[in-house]
């Protein structure tokens, strides 16, 4: 049987400060959104382009991630992307998500001391799945 492989590394900044809810069975999630971006050759210079990753922490990791991330912050994430959609108005709207599984805390935009530190997940992947 051959096995396959849905993860993600992202290393960018924090576009908005984490929001903090829960879902109707109780589990803590938290929404916020991550900016990387990368430099295209051009005749005359660079481009920069920017890219907008919508992610979201669950459990414990989700509580850390309101409490101590903050936009601007440098974050590396690792995690996988979910593709999903709703209606609007008739239309079909596709969506993508970074569900977070890691995440290091590189740099602070106001300074705080949380250069390095690690916050990883623990909930399991079955406490989740009725979210």
């Amino acid at each position: 049987m051959s096995r396959s492989v849905n993860k993600l590394i992202l290393v960018g900044n924090v576009g908005r400060d984490p929001e903090l809810q829960t879902t109707p069975k109780g589990h803590k999630v938290a929404n916020f959104s991550l900016a990387t971006s990368r430099r295209i050759p051009r005749e005359n210079g660079f481009e920069e382009r920017t890219e907008w990753h919508r992610l979201a922490t669950w459990g414990r990791l989700a509580e850390l991630a309101e409490e101590y991330i903050r936009k601007g912050d440098r974050l590396y994430v690792e995690g996988r992307i979910e593709y999903g959609s709703y209606e609007r108005d008739g239309v079909t709207i596709p969506t993508s998500e970074v569900v977070v599984r890691e995440l290091v805390m590189l740099g602070s935009a106001s300074g705080r001391a949380v250069n390095g530190a690690a916050l990883e997940n623990a909930d399991t992947e079955e406490e989740l799945v009725d979210a």
